[in-house]
């Protein structure tokens, strides 16, 4: 996988990305704080970093949960909330130490804390579709798997 945060930031906004101000550094970090009193794992540092740069993201069908709600005339499907969804989908049993930071079509993103990954499971089976190491690779995925499709 290859690919700079930013670089494929900006790929995914010149081809139809909806992103988002950045997230203040003390919001995400008392959403983190949240989550993990409420039992879930605290968001992580790579992922901080993309709320630092865009808080959320739509494109193509993927979607990765924001902060914050954000209301623009543009937008067809509003940002889910990282901690709302966290808590209203009640999947902390299927994924213990897990968090669900987006998804796409028929799948979720997950980071896995105690492997320090992310993984792309189908929504339907919960089928594991790949592992990845860091947050980027993940955005390079999708931006790989939709930007290749002609």
């Amino acid at each position: 996988m290859s690919g700079t945060l930013n670089a494929i930031l900006n790929n995914m906004y010149q081809n139809y990305a909806v992103i988002f101000p950045a997230a203040n550094i003390m919001d995400i970090q008392r959403t983190s704080i949240s989550l993990v009193k409420q039992g879930f794992v605290q968001i992580p540092n790579d992922y901080i970093q993309f709320l630092s740069t865009t808080d959320g993201l739509n494109w193509n069908g993927v979607e990765f949960f924001s902060i914050h709600e954000h209301e623009r005339k543009d937008c067809v499907f509003p940002n889910l909330l990282l901690n709302a969804y966290q808590t209203t989908q009640n999947l902390k049993a299927l994924f213990p130490k897990s968090l669900i930071l987006g998804m796409a079509p028929e799948q979720l993103i997950l980071y896995e804390a105690p492997q320090k990954e992310y993984t792309i499971i189908n929504r339907y089976t919960f089928n594991r579709v790949v592992q990845l190491p860091r947050f980027v690779d993940v955005l390079y995925f999708y931006w790989d798997s939709f930007s290749n499709v002609s």
